[in-house]
């Protein structure tokens, strides 16, 4: 799995508003620190992000109890750069730690564990450990079932990463009742046209072609009829475009992916304006490594007649599927 797939997230780094004018000097060089760090993180300067997140929390350790919200904070931002930085290690221990402290401060059962349950199953199955991903996983989503409801969004969204798990390590029959709780969940909240429900729709028909089970796209097809009521008869949920292409480049087999003997599916999420070029190509379902790479390089190369609606031409989106056989060297 791709730490960017199961992130499935985007970074939220904390900002105090505590009032400072009566602090210590050195806290209040602590907020400066921390604001500094935030603004960094934002522009993408991580490394000099880095220091000063350290430094921040190195005075509120020092001059605050260690249940203290702010303390907290800089864990949480410490944290999200440790994993924008791609330095796991550390990021998962600094999301254990921030873990206990909420446990000590809101109890086990309490909502607020959710986000560093979420980070830290990240950062289980980075470190190989599925068993302590999955439960992560779990107990988020428990958590928020108990305090939200088992009709909100975020458990929705809670179902999604659980099937995102599931999917990549090919354990069919739990990936493919996660995804359904997340589709059901979401076409009924939100619709079948947004952001969330296209997502979970694409892992459902990624693990599709992972497991080969082309019959599963009449499940959601019917998960999408219920909730937009269309009376489509399309059995497969995405328009495959090999076929459409005037012209197809084949990609190259990567020297890389003949030294590792990989092959594969790799399917490419493309969408094209109304001349018929490739503009945006995406790796929809994480494909092998390198496989991916050369895929997605080709698929942008792609050219295709323009589609017209009501005489005028308008973007398409749907998937270019490669298939790379073994080669050895």
């Amino acid at each position: 799995m791709k730490i960017v797939s199961l992130l499935f997230l985007s970074t939220l780094l904390l900002v105090n508003s505590f009032n400072s004018s009566q602090e210590p000097p050195e806290l209040q060089e602590a907020d400066k620190l921390n604001e500094s760090a935030v603004k960094l993180y934002n522009e993408g300067r991580f490394n000099e992000a880095l220091p000063l997140a350290k430094r921040a929390l190195e005075i509120r350790d020092k001059l605050l109890p260690r249940t203290d919200p702010r303390v907290s904070s800089s864990l949480t931002n410490l944290g999200e750069i440790y994993i924008a930085q791609k330095d796991y290690k550390p990021a998962r221990e600094v999301f254990q730690r921030l873990l206990q402290i909420q446990e000590e401060v809101f109890g086990p059962e309490d909502v607020n564990l959710a986000f560093a349950l979420d980070r830290l199953a990240v950062l289980y199955y980075v470190a190989r450990n599925p068993r302590e991903t999955e439960a992560a996983y779990k107990r988020a989503l428990a958590l928020r079932e108990k305090t939200l409801g088992a009709n909100d969004e975020q458990v929705a969204e809670a179902w999604f990463k659980l099937g995102e798990f599931y999917r990549f390590e090919r354990d069919l029959q739990p990936a493919l009742e996660s995804y359904k709780k997340a589709l059901n969940l979401y076409g009924k909240l939100t619709g079948t046209t947004t952001p969330e429900f296209e997502r979970a729709s694409d892992g459902f028909v990624c693990l599709s072609y992972d497991h080969r089970k082309p019959e599963l796209f009449k499940e959601l097809t019917a998960i999408r009829k219920q909730f937009s009521g269309s009376d489509t008869a399309d059995t497969e949920p995405v328009t495959v475009l090999n076929g459409r292409a005037l012209s197809l480049p084949q990609p190259e087999y990567p020297a890389a992916a003949s030294q590792r003997r990989l092959s594969g599916l790799v399917v490419v999420k493309v969408q094209i304006d109304e001349s018929g070029n490739v503009i945006e190509a995406t790796d929809m379902c994480k494909g092998p490594p390198f496989l991916s790479e050369a895929a997605v390089a080709a698929a942008r190369k792609a050219r295709f007649s323009p589609t017209m609606f009501d005489g005028q031409p308008i973007k398409i989106s749907g998937v270019i599927r490669y298939t790379f056989t073994r080669r050895f060297r």
